[in-house]
């Protein structure tokens, strides 16, 4: 059976839970549905991340400084670099001290703050045409209504981004098609000044909000498409670290004395099993897949 047809038998086991009437139903198979959520969940979660990849692969050059994609580039890979050299089950692992996984993981810790606090620092090429940048200065400038709140939004985006846009607009006569530099945080500032706006008709006016609107979502969604990479990291470092532990803890004397104590409790005097590992169970290697990388 293709995987295909695999899957289409999980979402009509899905679909009939939904139809089910347990008023009437006796016998319930909770692992079987539950299992078929889960299996809609993964391949959900999966898509989503692809999704994410192609958008940064085939956006991030053209809306971004190119030097700047190629140190997030670096930085992405320095912590799924490090990540892989402490794999759990690297022969390296067995010579840690305990101490040395608080440290290990702290030097990621580090890794992963400095990629997510470089993705927010990134600034969006944002491109108007002469005629959208007065349509919007207008607008910014006469039209909108701003409340306690929101002078203080539109003074932090005119002092970083709409008082050079503003001067460039009016010294640069000859200059048809505007290209500045705008970080994520003063996008956002512009969309919730801007959304409530309202044009009559679909008008000259109607175009330009539209363009503007148009290339706000798109910054979003490129920016958007680095958090879902962000957290699939940040997921992917935790199960490495809980697996890292877990191997590691086998050299605390004290959870040792945890064990035995348990076992002796028990009547057995043989040591248990590491929970949630049978005799014999290796710890799977961190693999390009687990990544996120075909």
């Amino acid at each position: 059976m293709s995987e295909d047809k695999k899957f289409q038998d999980v979402l009509a086991k899905a679909e009939e839970l939904e139809s089910l009437d347990f008023n009437t139903t006796e016998e319930f198979d909770v692992q079987g549905y539950y299992g078929a959520l889960e299996r809609i969940a993964k391949k959900n979660e999966s898509a989503k991340n692809e999704e994410a990849e192609s958008i940064v692969d085939e956006q991030a050059k053209t809306m971004i400084d190119g030097e700047f994609v190629e140190e997030l580039v670096k930085k992405r890979k320095t912590v799924e670099s490090f990540i892989r050299k402490y794999d759990p089950n690297n022969e390296s692992i067995k010579d840690l001290e305990l101490n040395d996984v608080d440290k290990i993981y702290a030097i990621s810790n580090y890794l992963l703050n400095s990629y997510i606090q470089y993705v927010n620092e990134m600034k969006f090429i944002f491109e108007m045409d002469r005629l959208e940048v007065k349509f919007l200065n207008r607008i910014l400038l006469n039209e909108i209504d701003y409340n306690g709140d929101e002078v203080f939004n539109y003074a932090e985006l005119y002092n970083n981004f709409w008082k050079d846009a503003k001067e460039r607009y009016e010294t640069e006569k000859d200059t048809e098609k505007f290209i500045f530099k705008v970080s994520i945080k003063n996008i956002l500032i512009l969309h919730h000044l801007i959304k409530g706006y309202s044009v009559k008709g679909r008008t000259q006016d109607f175009v330009y909000f539209q363009n503007i609107l148009f290339k706000i979502a798109k910054v979003n969604k490129l920016f958007n498409a680095y958090n879902i990479i962000i957290e699939r990291i940040k997921g992917d470092r935790e199960i490495w670290g809980n697996a890292l532990d877990e191997i590691i803890k086998m050299k605390d004397p004290e959870y040792l004395k945890q064990v035995a104590q348990m076992a002796k409790e028990a009547g057995d005097k043989k040591f248990p099993p590491v929970p949630g590992m049978g005799e014999g169970t290796q710890m799977m290697p961190v693999t390009d897949a687990d990544l996120g990388k075909v």
